[in-house]
């Protein structure tokens, strides 16, 4: 009996040490070190050049982080994926994180803004009334995204989208930007939908700024709904893409005009600055 005990044990002993080798799924492998190190260093600098507080506006609850669970949904006892991460970082891809924060008015507020901005339309077929009337209405929102690390497989992976008859503006930093834009979605240009004017188009502006790496490619085209749009894709050395360090950071913005502006002067723009390698 004890012999097969024994046999069963080490039957049973073997067939672990081999689940847990084939544990990782295809296409992932264990994080180093180092790496876990640089993600969670990387997304603690760019969480923190972040505002996340703005006026009395509302946020959604934003999620802790930790590289080893970044690619690991559910670790369980037969499949502890802790500390996975693709093959292919490092190798074809970046060591890349992203993070956004986005705001939202308070329904009151956004509510006195719709019913002020109703009152201003007589003619549904009048496409600046209807223009001036989304555009009030479209000032409840704003939204920051962070990137770093883009290596641009696309072409123009970052678009700003404006009326033709409000060039984008130059956005001024404290620190230097290889590009820092805004469009302006003005009333200007009616946004069209099938030859007539949309009662439900996007009005909101947007903006872009680069860091690190200049712009490596731009295409401006005008689409059907009357708007133009200038496609921006920032530059990447792949020949030091096995290096863990930064080599740019984008941060996109969409809200009101007014509200980018002052989301820009509550970024940490020395501190991500201080991310890029030199």
């Amino acid at each position: 009996m004890k012999k097969i005990s024994l046999l069963i044990f080490f039957a049973c002993f073997v067939f672990c040490l081999q689940a847990q080798k084939k544990d990782i799924k295809p296409g992932f492998r264990k994080q180093t070190p180092a790496e876990t190190q640089f993600l969670n260093s990387l997304h603690q600098s760019l969480y923190a050049s972040l505002p996340h507080v703005y006026k009395d506006w509302k946020t959604a609850p934003e999620n802790s982080f930790d590289a080893v669970k970044y690619w690991c949904d559910i670790p369980t006892q037969w499949h502890d994926c802790t500390a996975d991460i693709p093959t292919g970082i490092g190798h074809g891809d970046p060591w890349a994180l992203n993070w956004q924060v986005d705001f939202t008015m308070p329904d009151e507020q956004s509510s006195g803004l719709m019913m002020a901005a109703m009152k201003g339309v007589t003619d549904y077929t009048n496409g600046q009334q209807v223009a001036t009337c989304l555009k009030a209405t479209n000032k409840s929102k704003l939204g920051i995204f962070i990137y770093a690390n883009i290596s641009s497989g696309v072409t123009g992976a970052f678009p700003i989208s404006y009326c033709s008859k409000t060039p984008p503006l130059t956005i001024l930093l404290p620190v230097v930007a290889t590009l820092a834009v805004k469009g302006i979605r003005s009333v200007d240009c009616p946004i069209m939908d099938g030859g007539h004017v949309s009662m439900s188009g996007n009005y909101y502006d947007n903006a872009v700024v680069f860091l690190g790496k200049p712009v490596s490619s731009k295409t401006t085209s005008t689409g059907s709904d009357g708007l133009t749009t200038t496609r921006y894709a920032i530059g990447f050395d792949k020949a030091r893409i096995g290096k863990l360090v930064v080599q740019n950071i984008v941060v996109t913005f969409k809200g009101d005009s007014a509200d980018i502006d002052e989301a820009i002067k509550l970024i940490d723009w020395q501190k991500l600055s201080d991310l890029i390698e030199r």
